[in-house]
């Protein structure tokens, strides 16, 4: 079971995790706590600020492009996580874990990858990431984290719940969030630049995924969407209510597994009734996930439209499982494959 776990984790990073780990545990009959893979609404609502981030007086002096540009951080700083916990920065943090592959990426996007002491061991983006130490991976090694004497943990505020309680119980400030929309996503990558004081680097970020979201909601405008199978591991699909299926949406998709929320197993039959017109799925250039093949060899499936037209399309397996900067980048990609007359 644990090996199965691993395996999961290794290929999906942390976000897809969630959902997989939550339902093989209650397969097994384990007592063991486990993290919910549907958050209420209040734990997925973006952080907020209960410090007000005035600009300097030099500020209002400043032509208008100026005035508009981000502040800086004042502190102490008090912000909400997805937990529900109230979060105090009396200063800027200079040491930071991560104990997700998304968090990591945001930190060397936001222009902050130097503060970065000590990842999750499947952070691997950017290059850079590669050759910090690694604190472990759904069992995070609390021994070399507490070396990393970090002043900040982020973490996952779904997948992570138990090591976040054991790290706060050690008095190890931790962050988490658990963005369930793109538009979340976007206000995580702006509340950790509010963090590590790298406002204006996570303003970069974000505005360059506003363009891309909007240069595909453009190109959609009046289109009629498609029917859409995603198959982000082999034999899992999702439903509603997640952020993959938002992506799906935004990309011109009319998701058959909408009707059921969350993450599940595929129901072939209720694939094939369905019938899509494009199947999304998800690769990984390291090793081989078996999608494609199983979804040609399943029974039935020979029938479906997607299928007798060759229109199968692969999406980056890392960027579509972390919830994190090249998310606008990969719906672009699958906004081409359900709509290549639109999108080029």
């Amino acid at each position: 079971m644990e090996n199965k776990h691993r395996r999961i984790w290794s290929k999906m990073g942390l976000w897809l995790a969630v959902a997989l780990m939550a339902l093989s545990l209650a397969a097994c009959g384990s007592n063991e706590d486990k993290a919910s893979p549907s958050p209420s609404a209040s734990e997925s609502a973006s952080p907020s600020a209960s410090a007000s981030q005035e600009p300097s007086p030099s500020a209002s002096a400043t032509s208008s492009e100026e005035a508009a540009a981000p502040s800086e951080t004042v502190y102490p700083l008090t912000l909400k996580d997805s937990t529900g916990t109230d979060v105090v920065f009396e200063q800027a943090p200079e040491r930071i874990v991560t104990l997700a592959p998304s968090e990591t990426e945001v930190m060397f996007a936001i222009g902050a990858g130097s503060k970065v002491v000590a990842v999750d061991n499947y952070s691997d983006y950017p290059e850079e990431a590669q050759s910090i130490e690694k604190v472990g991976d759904m069992n995070t090694n609390l021994e070399a984290l507490l070396a990393a004497k970090p002043d900040v943990v982020l973490a996952h505020g779904g997948m992570q719940a138990s090591v976040i309680e054991e790290l706060r119980k050690l008095n190890v400030k931790v962050f988490a969030s658990d963005p369930k929309t793109l538009e979340q996503v976007m206000e995580k990558i702006e509340t950790i630049g509010q963090i590590v004081n790298a406002q204006a680097g996570a303003a970069q970020v974000t505005a360059t995924m506003q363009e891309e979201l909007k240069r595909v909601t453009d190109a959609l405008q009046g289109v009629t969407p498609k029917k859409v199978y995603m198959e982000f591991s082999a034999g899992w699909t999702v439903g509603s209510g997640e952020y993959m299926d938002e992506v799906l949406t935004l990309a011109g998709g009319d998701n058959v597994s909408k009707e059921k929320s969350g993450w599940f197993e595929v129901d072939p039959e209720a694939v094939i009734q369905s019938n899509p017109e494009v199947i999304i799925y998800s690769h990984n250039t390291n090793f081989d996930l078996g999608i494609p093949q199983a979804i040609k060899e399943r029974p039935g499936f020979e029938a479906i439209d997607a299928v007798k037209n060759d229109r199968l399309f692969a999406v980056d397996d890392n960027s579509i499982s972390r919830v994190g900067p090249r998310l606008t980048k990969v719906l672009y990609e699958m906004a081409k494959a359900i709509h290549p007359d639109k999108v080029k």
